[in-house]
């Protein structure tokens, strides 16, 4: 009888645990109910897996195979590389992209085929990161375990941004989860976090930089698992071509541009709270001098 009850007890604790683990997860990883009464927001399955492999998971069965059909899908839904460059307004004194630029190979930095789907632009730890735009607060992620660390994203409508597209900016490596909750409403200039360099690292130490991606797409809705935004049948954008004022916006033409059109003249916050142009709906992430 006792080890009847003793094996009944074990099998009791194992299962609640086993349920604990569950439920933690599902917090982690499933759908969004924060987002539920967000505009535009779809359920998970409504949005193509394609999508998700575009944003970076990894669902393929063999270590590297993932990776290569990630990047293929990323290379057609705009991450290569545009050779544009930001020319601030006035010749502003702005925080600048590092060397890497955009659309970089990282597959010599990874255990798979990847590609840097964003560019990173290095400030001293503390200093604040500004939304680029009026928007929606949609993802808001810790990422305990990635290379991305605290990551925020917004959610920007066309009459938001002046531009054909919903789109989304992406904010990562922040130093402490952003205070802006879920379906918060920003205001251009606000800041979203600090700046930091947290995330899984490689062999070496990172360098206090935000990472910052710019995603769009044609069509509002947009979907939220619990660990990554996946807008429908959405595209990464260079984001120097997110302060383009007229098309192209897709990465193939910026591609073909004649080279007196690849620097972008880039509207921005001055540190003294000032916009420039003043009448502009786009920033840069960070405030200039």
């Amino acid at each position: 009888m006792r080890a009847r009850t003793r094996l009944i007890t074990g099998l009791t604790v194992l299962i609640s645990g086993l349920l604990v683990a569950t439920a933690a997860y599902g917090e982690r990883s499933g759908p969004c109910a924060a987002c539920e009464k967000l505009a535009g927001f779809v359920r998970p399955g409504e949005i193509d897996d394609e999508i998700r492999k575009m944003v970076g998971k990894y669902t393929g069965k063999h270590k590297g195979g993932g990776g290569r059909e990630n990047v293929a899908i990323q290379k057609a839904r705009g991450v290569i590389e545009t050779q544009l460059y930001p020319d601030f307004i006035g010749g502003a004194d702005c925080p600048q992209i590092d060397s890497e630029k955009w659309a970089i190979d990282y597959s010599h930095k990874r255990r798979r085929a990847a590609l840097h789907k964003g560019i990173d632009i290095p400030q001293p730890r503390g200093t604040p990161i500004r939304a680029v735009a009026d928007g929606t607060v949609v993802g808001r992620f810790m990422n305990e375990g990635n290379r991305k660390g605290i990551e925020v994203m917004l959610r920007h409508t066309p009459a938001q941004t002046g531009l054909p597209y919903w789109s989304y900016s992406q904010y990562t490596h922040l130093r402490e989860m952003s205070p802006l909750p879920m379906g918060g409403l920003v205001k251009m200039g606000m800041e979203i976090g600090k700046t930091s360099n947290t995330g899984k690292m490689g062999r070496r130490v990172r360098r206090d930089a935000l990472h910052f991606a710019i995603l769009y797409s044609a069509h509002p809705e947009w979907s939220n698992d619990g660990a990554v935004v996946t807008p429908k049948d959405g595209y990464f954008m260079d984001p120097n071509a997110f302060y383009r004022l007229q098309p192209p916006y897709d990465s193939q033409a910026l591609s073909r541009l004649p080279a007196g059109q690849k620097n972008i003249p880039v509207p921005y916050l001055k540190t003294d709270g000032s916009l420039v142009p003043p009448d502009t709906r786009r920033i840069w992430p960070y405030a200039c001098k």
